[in-house]
């Protein structure tokens, strides 16, 4: 859906403050330093050869761990995350039953990728054209009462009442600084990632999106922290399809 008219709906006309938010968690985090001492099968190309290498430079036995989102946020997602490590599992990803609202998911991948609403918004094949505007409108709405938080970006997540955009900010904090690799998927995991990324950069270098995907807030939000778009499905998928697909090749050729 293309709606250049709605392109003057900036919700930032002005710069915005550019300070992060410091904790001791964030203080433990460190960029990935790949392993570069493995080799990738021949018959193994392509996409599948990214997902493999991504994966090697980052871990060795593979066990990988879904982890359910609570509604208890920020604090809850590092102790989860915190004791499937303990636990020995090497490779997370995430799965929640609740729904979070499209707009504040949008509002924040807007804010946070610099982009207008019309530019983070994607019309499914359910949606219709009146869905979509109401959905436009709120996110428009959203992103110019909170450009102010920008700088502070943990109140971003509150925004979200049922609490999951705040345990999954946890959770990936939490997962990098323990240096475990995550798989992304549902568009408000991307949202509570860029609200990561932005309370520390080197956190993202533990991250990949499952599948790439025709929807734009997919898109920015990928192309923001720099992380790998993941494999070439074009899903418009909030059920994490994408991320099992990845797990699966993984658990397939390693």
């Amino acid at each position: 859906m293309h709606l250049p008219f709605l392109s003057k709906l900036s919700a930032y006309p002005e710069s915005v403050s550019n300070a992060s938010e410091n904790t001791g968690l964030v203080d433990r985090i460190e960029s990935c330093i790949p392993n570069t001492t493995f080799s990738v099968p021949e018959r193994v190309t392509g996409s599948l050869a990214e997902l493999l290498i991504w994966w090697m430079e980052r871990g060795s036995e593979l066990r990988p761990k879904k982890i359910a989102i609570s509604s208890d946020g920020f604090d809850s997602g590092i102790a989860s995350v915190d004791s499937a490590v303990d636990s020995g599992f090497t490779l997370l990803s995430f799965h929640n039953n609740t729904a979070v609202d499209p707009a504040i998911v949008r509002a924040i991948v807007g804010l946070l990728t610099r982009k207008d609403a019309w530019q983070v918004t994607h019309q499914g094949p359910e949606m219709s054209d009146q869905q979509v505007m109401k959905q436009l409108a709120e996110t428009v709405d959203l992103m110019r009462a909170n450009r102010d938080k920008r700088g502070n970006p943990r109140d971003l997540a509150q925004l979200d009442s049922t609490g999951t955009i705040d345990f999954v900010v946890g959770a990936l904090l939490a997962a990098s600084a323990r240096k475990t690799p995550v798989i992304l998927g549902a568009t408000h995991e991307l949202a509570a990632a860029l609200i990561a990324h932005r309370m520390c950069i080197k956190a993202s270098s533990w991250w990949r999106n499952g599948a790439t995907s025709p929807d734009r807030a997919v898109g920015q939000a990928v192309d923001r922290m720099g992380i790998p778009v993941g494999l070439p499905l074009d899903l418009s998928d909030d059920q994490g399809v994408g991320t099992d697909i990845s797990v699966d090749l993984l658990s397939r050729f390693t």
